[in-house]
């Protein structure tokens, strides 16, 4: 993600966005087990918040992103909060 900040600054606060959702998760729990379900629901959620992204990405249009972004940061709010 830090490669892709540097080389794509016009989206770089997508790239932040994931990289500190990753970079947190692994944080809370690189030395707990977690179950596999826990492990798969938090694959899921993430997955889901990439699908939002990338299809804003690929419309290539600011507004687009920008209301990607919201509304990643606010299901993000709305959710348990595991990383």
């Amino acid at each position: 993600m830090r490669k892709l900040i540097q080389e794509d600054p016009h989206n770089a606060s997508v790239y932040f966005l994931i990289f500190g959702f990753a970079r947190t998760y692994v944080m809370l729990y690189e030395d707990q087990e977690v179950s596999p379900q826990f492990a798969e629901d938090n694959q899921k959620l993430m997955l889901s918040y990439l699908t939002i992204l990338d299809e804003a990405l690929k419309k290539g249009d600011a507004a687009n992103l920008y209301q990607a972004l919201n509304r990643v940061v606010n299901e993000y709010e709305n959710s348990k909060k595991v990383f």
